[in-house]
Formats: C-alpha cells, sequence, structure tokens
C-alpha cells in the first residue's frame, strides 16, 4: 500500500466537475484525487486506501454504479465509504446507488455552499442515507378499516382479472375472455387474498384503492415466469401510505423471492413509477402447512410445470379452494402418474379447483410435457377426484373465443352425467360462494 495519505478519490471524467470538487474538498483541508479514468479506479483505490470514494455515474469504461458495487464486495475496500454524485438524479437511480451500498447520492448541479458539509458529516460517520421515505399521506384519504361491508360474513367472492398465458407476440383481435395475463382475487369481509400479479392484477390494485375496504393485503405468486408477475409493478398499493402487502411465493434455485420483488419494485430496470410507499413483507414458502388468518388456512405443493412453481390450497372458513394456473396433468395412459396421484390427494373433494387449461385435446397431442394441461384431461382429473367446481384459467393466448368454447363444451360433454360443474369466468367476472364461518 502507497505511504501516501489520501483521505478522499474523485471518479469523474469530466474536468470542469471533477476538478471544481477536488478545490472545494482540498480547501477544506482534506488530501484528494482526481482519477479520470474509471477503468483505473478500483486500482487506484486499493492503492491509496481513501476514506471516501466520489463518483459519477456516466463516464466511459466502468460506470459510477458498477465501481459502487465493486468496492462494496471487495473484502479488502468494501468498508470505504461511497457517495454517487451525478447529474443522473432520477429517483430510481437514488435507490439502485443505495441498495449497492451506497452512502450516499448527491445529484448535480450541487450546492456548492453545502457541499463541504455533507462530505464531513459523512466522513466523520453520519449514518448511511437511508431510502427516500415515504409522502405524507393525504389528509382526505380514507381510514382502512380491512372490512369490506359489501360481502357477507359467510360469503367468499372470486373475481377473475387475468385469464391469459403470454405469447411471443401481442394479439391483435379482442376477446371476450379478455387478454390480460393470469391474476385472480378472493374477497372475504375481512380478508382479500390475491392470486399471482399478471397483467390482471392492475385493474385489481385500481379496485382496492378506489373501495379503501382492505388495509391487510395478501399476494400469492406461483412462479416467476414473466407472465405471473408482470404487473407487479404497477398493483397501486405499493405507491399508498397505510397498506401491508404480503407477498408470498417460493424460492428458485437461480432467484429468490426477495431478488424477484426487489427487480420488480426498486431494481433501475424497474417500470414501477415510483419507490413503494407501501409496508411490504416477503414470505417465502416450501411444500408445507400455513395459517394466514383465524379465517385462512393454506397447505402449498410443488406444481409439474418448468422451474420451481407453487400450487395454493385454501381453507377459508372450511370451504377448500386449490389454485394452479400452471401445473400439467398427466394423460391417464403415461407411466408418470405419481403427480396426478399426489395432487389428487391434496385436492380431494375439493369445493373449487382453479386450475391451467392452456391447451384443447387436439393441440395438446403434440404439446403435452410442456407443462401445461389439456381442458379434457383436467375434466377427467376433477371428475376422478370428486372435485366440485373447476374454473379453466391460464387460458391459450392464441386461442380465439370459439375455440375456447369449443374446448370448453368438449369438457362439458365429459362430466355431463358427473356433479364436477364447469363454471366459466371471463376477465372481471365474479362468482360468490358459501362457506359457513368458523
Amino acid at each position: 500500500m502507497n505511504e501516501e495519505k489520501i483521505d478522499i478519490i474523485i471518479i469523474d471524467d469530466d474536468p470542469m466537475s471533477g476538478e471544481l470538487t477536488k478545490d472545494l474538498l482540498k480547501d477544506d483541508g482534506w488530501k484528494v484525487l482526481l482519477v479520470d479514468d474509471s477503468m483505473k479506479a478500483i486500482e487506484e483505490i486499493k492503492k491509496y486506501r481513501p476514506k471516501l470514494v466520489i463518483s459519477d455515474i456516466m463516464m466511459p469504461g466502468i460506470n459510477g454504479m458498477e465501481i459502487c458495487k465493486r468496492i462494496k464486495t471487495n473484502p479488502e475496500i468494501k468498508n470505504t465509504k461511497v457517495i454517487i454524485l451525478s447529474g443522473k438524479s432520477y429517483e430510481s437511480e437514488k435507490q439502485r446507488a443505495l441498495m449497492l451500498g451506497a452512502d450516499h447520492f448527491i445529484g448535480k448541479p450541487y450546492d456548492v455552499e453545502t457541499f463541504s458539509k455533507t462530505i464531513k458529516k459523512i466522513l466523520e460517520g453520519e449514518n448511511r442515507t437511508p431510502p427516500p421515505p415515504p409522502a405524507m399521506a393525504r389528509k382526505e384519504q380514507k381510514e382502512l378499516t380491512n372490512e369490506n361491508t359489501e360481502i357477507e360474513q359467510s360469503s367468499i367472492r372470486l373475481s377473475v382479472y387475468g385469464l391469459r398465458g403470454l405469447g411471443n407476440k401481442l394479439p391483435t383481435t379482442n376477446s371476450e375472455f379478455g387478454r390480460q395475463t393470469v391474476s385472480s382475487m378472493i374477497e372475504i369481509r375481512k380478508s382479500v387474498l390475491i392470486l399471482d400479479a399478471g397483467t390482471g392484477i392492475c385493474d385489481i390494485g385500481e379496485y382496492l384503492v378506489s373501495k379503501n375496504y382492505y388495509k391487510n393485503i395478501w399476494i400469492f405468486i406461483t412462479h416467476f415466469h414473466l407472465d405471473n408477475i408482470m404487473g407487479l409493478p404497477y398493483f397501486k398499493p405499493f405507491f399508498n401510505e397505510g397498506y401491508i402487502i404480503n407477498i408470498v411465493g417460493p424460492n428458485d434455485p437461480e432467484k429468490s423471492l426477495k431478488e424477484m420483488i426487489k427487480n420488480s419494485l426498486y431494481s433501475s430496470f424497474s417500470p414501477a413509477p415510483a419507490a413503494p410507499k407501501s409496508k411490504i413483507n416477503i414470505y417465502e414458502v416450501l411444500e408445507e402447512n400455513y395459517s394466514i388468518s383465524d379465517e385462512i388456512k393454506m397447505a402449498t405443493m410443488y406444481s409439474n410445470h418448468p422451474t420451481t412453481t407453487m400450487i395454493y390450497l385454501f381453507s377459508i372458513n372450511g370451504f377448500k379452494i386449490a389454485y394452479a394456473p400452471d401445473s400439467e396433468i398427466w394423460e391417464e395412459s403415461t407411466a408418470f402418474q405419481d403427480y396426478n396421484e399426489r395432487f389428487g390427494k391434496f385436492t380431494s373433494k375439493f369445493d373449487l379447483l382453479i386450475h391451467d387449461s392452456y391447451y384443447d385435446a387436439e393441440d395438446y397431442k403434440e404439446k403435452n410435457h410442456k407443462g401445461h394441461s389439456s381442458f379434457d384431461i383436467l375434466c377427467g382429473f376433477a371428475k376422478k377426484n370428486q372435485i366440485k367446481n373447476i374454473i379453466p384459467v391460464n387460458l391459450n393466448p392464441f386461442y380465439e373465443d370459439g375455440r375456447i368454447i369449443n374446448m370448453i363444451k368438449s369438457g362439458q360433454e365429459k362430466l355431463k352425467d358427473d356433479p364436477t360443474k364447469i363454471i366459466v369466468l371471463k376477465e372481471k367476472e365474479n362468482i360468490t360462494f358459501s362457506a359457513k364461518p368458523a
């Protein structure tokens, strides 16, 4: 290590800005080194071991965010304080800098009168800057009561806001079944459960904010494929103070639930309009039994679908609902029956199964073992396991209405003399079930 003492290293390729910052700090008695080549920055930091690094973001070579990340993940220099100093002062960039470990973010042009004082405070041990605080709630905002008085005490209302899967291109035709990707909502008087966060969750968010019934919101993510999470950054309650949002989901070896949420809501790649203001709780689940509230119990099981995918099995005041929007039930002729048998034991005599219905019988012949079910096979499974009602979801994005209607008719024919009923809900339609309160 070089014996020359350097207190602060400035990394800035702009000579005017860099020299101004250097002169201000030198006038305050700090020993300062200006590095105008970002490619040499880490080498110089290791050589001089400064107390503080001040870096611009946009520079040729390595940008300031990457320099910050390298400093904070390198055991030799990770205790070096870092300030990001940049004209790229978007809120998302500030959040990103803090997530990468920066101790402070200062926008350019900065206030020359207060700049040195800010640097002194940070060098003297002022705590790392927290993410920007949420804005104050508006006075006219209704108090969130966490009770939907529109719903009877014994009622369970299911609303479907997104039914479709995601194709490789956007459809150009309208559909009576809608075009939003998977997201549904279960409401009881004092609780709301959201099933997946496809684009349908955007309208769910609008509804919840307009009604102000529920303070405590539960979102259940089955897996991290894009069509199941792409609406998350647009869910309005995230950006309203007073909500508590509980996000439940699996951990995938490639990406944890926490990482998925971070990328969706806080990353500079996120399309979220601002940083969330609500309180967010994250619950990573395994195949196990859980209690959501006195009225709601939940079990989980892993689904037969590519990537780590959950099936959620709810008991709401004794009314049993299974949610499996991405699940391939095997045809009877296949040797792979373990999944069917296990899933059947979990869902036997359930009141409702909301299930993957991606293929009709003809399509499934060519596209089986891809991770999605044939509606005909689903109907046979429901019949065998004495499931009372089934709702088809995750409809093929390329199927026009006529093909979907024919697929459902085929399933109805299969169940013609059976008590199992097919309930067809189109986008923004709902149905109310009755359950005896616990």
